[in-house]
């Protein structure tokens, strides 16, 4: 038995954007915000995932998943592998854009909707923070009353969770460790092997995926690696660029102060013509 990575943009969207499947993506929603009671998500309709520009030369963007729940709360769920600066920044104008784009002209603004931005990652987002999951609300910097509830934005950073198998308790335990853990089973884990988490260790099997799918699977598999090793090797570039910055930088000191090109080369290990040309 073979599981796909649910951490690739295809197959996320196949497991959690299925309408076929939606009792997993209201099972994983329900369970990652804390959701329980009244507040539970009991059914969603999946919206337009492609967010168009309102004005010309504005950004468009597609996202992983759109959804709507039973009350018209609105829920973005996007899946991040590579390390990407200032992720949280995206996952805000994604949620504000969200938020502005259900008010059609001549319409109220009560009509409008809250709207939830969840961001599955797997990189660090927050080094100061120990948790692997972390929910960020409007609240009042005084009395932290929530009163403004129309954005939320949660993140559950991956590299952070580290239960083993035989650790899992929660729903929310279950689905992160699917998430992180799956594609290196070779049978479904016990603790998945039941309800919602059992119909998602089925989809994410290699052997239910058609052709066209695993083609597409492995396209966005190869498109994220290049990515990340382009994310490297500019990381890498500019890094040593911004070293070399500051050895001339030292350089021009140094010569200001009167010392020797000599000495200047053999402190710093700048070629005496590039010095030459300093001073």
């Amino acid at each position: 038995m073979q599981f796909l990575n649910p951490c690739n943009d295809v197959a996320f969207k196949r497991i959690f954007g299925s309408e076929e499947h939606k009792r997993i993506t209201i099972s994983f929603l329900n369970s990652i915000l804390e959701y329980t009671g009244e507040q539970a998500i009991k059914s969603i309709e999946f919206l337009n995932n492609e967010q168009l520009p309102q004005m010309i030369d504005k950004k468009d963007n597609v996202l992983d998943v759109c959804c709507t729940d039973q009350v018209g709360n609105r829920y973005i769920v996007e899946i991040q592998v590579g390390s990407v600066e200032r992720f949280d920044k995206r996952m805000v104008f994604y949620g504000a854009k969200t938020y502005s784009m259900q008010l059609i002209k001549g319409r109220p603004y009560s009509e409008l909707m809250p709207v939830v931005t969840l961001a599955i990652v797997n990189f660090t987002m927050f080094s100061k923070k120990k948790s692997y999951k972390s929910i960020h609300h409007i609240l009042d910097t005084k009395t932290h009353e929530h009163d403004i509830k129309e954005l939320t934005f949660a993140f559950v950073e991956l590299k952070k969770f580290k239960k083993k198998e035989h650790e899992l308790v929660t729903d929310e335990d279950k689905w992160i460790y699917f998430m992180k853990e799956i594609q290196k089973q070779d049978h479904v884990p016990a603790p998945l092997a039941a309800d919602e988490f059992k119909e998602a260790c089925h989809v994410a099997e290699r052997m239910t995926w058609p052709e066209e799918a695993l083609n597409a699977y492995e396209d966005a598999f190869v498109r994220e690696t290049d990515q990340e090793g382009g994310r490297k090797i500019a990381h890498k570039e500019g890094k040593a660029e911004g070293e070399m910055n500051k050895t001339i930088e030292i350089a021009r000191k140094l010569l200001a102060r009167g010392t020797s090109i000599e000495i200047i080369a053999e402190d710093t290990g700048l070629p005496v013509d590039e010095i030459k040309k300093l001073s």
